[in-house]
């Protein structure tokens, strides 16, 4: 265990650790978002996985949870914390939810309060979906630069790909019906059971990336902004 965090913590190894953690969980949101297609087994051990990345994200950027409460907060940094923040809440309200749910894994817990627990567990879902892939966005030029694309000879291509991603994202995310699920107006998951896995994947793997842009033009604004004031 010690021979692990020191791994985790050793310079030369984290940025890596972190591109991978950072790629690993965004291609298991839009899995997990086809509970109903790929199965209640698969979902939850995904989920699980998922956490897991998650926890390990926050041990590699232990640095900014340690300044937290240090330094002044001007407004890129106050709309980062926030959004962290409420990540760090779906999150939990996710790994509530499923200990009380859980059909597979967790069933030995054999826990109350199954119906709220569907509840927070869709709206955190959701929710948890869209602010994971702002706060992706926010940090998209830190992993672009880990992964050597912010070239010039890349940079364009890419932007003009996540673009018209990011155009099919509004469709997808009025299509899949993201609104009533994130005000809780349904509250039960309806999708076609026929479809194809993999096509339904690629549909929430577009809102993703439509909430991911957002997410960089915030970022981008705002630094900007920065930059001008100072």
């Amino acid at each position: 265990m010690t021979g692990l965090m020191d791994w985790a913590f050793d310079m030369n190894a984290k940025p890596k650790i972190k591109t991978a953690a950072d790629i690993l969980m965004t291609a298991a949101l839009p899995v997990l978002m086809c509970y109903s297609i790929v199965g209640e087994k698969t979902h939850e051990i995904v989920g699980i996985t998922m956490f897991a990345l998650f926890v390990l994200h926050h041990i590699l950027n232990f640095s900014w949870m340690k300044n937290l409460f240090k330094g002044k907060y001007p407004p890129k940094r106050i709309v980062g914390t926030i959004i962290n923040t409420a990540v760090l809440i779906c999150m939990l309200g996710l790994m509530y939810s499923s200990l009380v749910i859980s059909k597979h894994v967790f069933t030995f817990l054999n826990l109350g309060g199954t119906m709220i627990a569907r509840t927070i567990h869709l709206l955190c879902a959701y929710w948890g979906l869209v602010l994971m892939s702002v706060h992706l966005g926010m940090h998209i030029g830190q992993i672009a630069l880990r992964l050597k694309l912010k070239s010039s000879k890349f940079r364009l291509p890419i932007q003009i790909a996540f673009g018209a991603i990011a155009a099919l994202g509004i469709y997808e995310f009025i299509k899949l019906k993201f609104a009533d699920y994130m005000l809780g107006k349904v509250q039960f998951v309806f999708i076609d059971t026929s479809a194809s896995a993999v096509l339904t994947a690629l549909r929430f793997a577009c809102v993703i990336v439509l909430f991911a842009e957002v997410g960089y033009y915030l970022n981008r604004i705002m630094s900007k902004t920065m930059d001008s004031n100072n």
